[in-house]
């Protein structure tokens, strides 16, 4: 037989497990997360990749980079090891030398897209092309060198998966890419 005194107590210990159930399923208890209050970690950026143009030193490329007031970030300079290469071709003069180069029988464009930069584009080459003799001759026929990119990457924040916000990133792309010695700025994202 159960008395009162337990009866009491077995159904303060049933209120007391309702309350905790029902606590756990209406209120969102903050835990660790290293991202922003209301941020998922797929609306972050770890970092970003950029391109520079060929010649730009790892002092010039931090100083752009320090210009845009960026937050805490780790600079690696020269981080791709295989060249891309790129020509540099006057707005005037782009669908001339893209139609002479496609005449060519062994001639691959590159899969990225040019880069415009205002007065003129940035066209990437391939590793194939710079190989092919009849590709320097246009080169050195219209007087455009073949230059090298520089790659270098800053990656955010000083623990694993800390990142920016998508919409930080998008400004500070356009900003980067405004720079004459920019020509392209990639995401690195967080993969959680």
């Amino acid at each position: 037989m159960i008395t009162i005194n337990k009866k009491k107590k077995i159904l303060i210990f049933i209120v007391f497990l309702v309350f905790i159930a029902l606590a756990g399923i209406f209120l969102k208890l903050p835990i660790f997360t290293p991202t922003s209050a209301g941020e998922k970690q797929s609306d972050m950026v770890a970092g970003l990749v950029i391109q520079f143009r060929a010649g730009t030193t790892e002092p010039e490329a931090k100083n752009i980079l320090d210009d845009r007031n960026l937050p805490t970030y780790k600079f690696d300079y020269n981080i791709i090891n295989t060249p891309g290469y790129y020509i540099i071709v006057d707005k005037n003069k782009t669908n001339d030398i893209r139609d002479e180069l496609r005449k060519r029988p062994d001639w691959t464009d590159s899969v990225f897209p040019d880069i415009d930069k205002g007065d003129y584009y940035i066209i990437t080459v391939t590793e194939q092309a710079i190989q092919d003799k009849n590709f320097l001759e246009i080169l050195e026929k219209n007087n455009i060198a073949l230059e090298k990119f520089v790659w270098c990457r800053a990656q955010f924040g000083e623990r694993p998966m800390s990142g920016i916000s998508k919409e930080r990133a998008n400004e500070l792309k356009g900003e980067l890419e405004m720079n004459k010695n920019v020509f392209l700025v990639e995401f690195e994202t967080i993969f959680s």
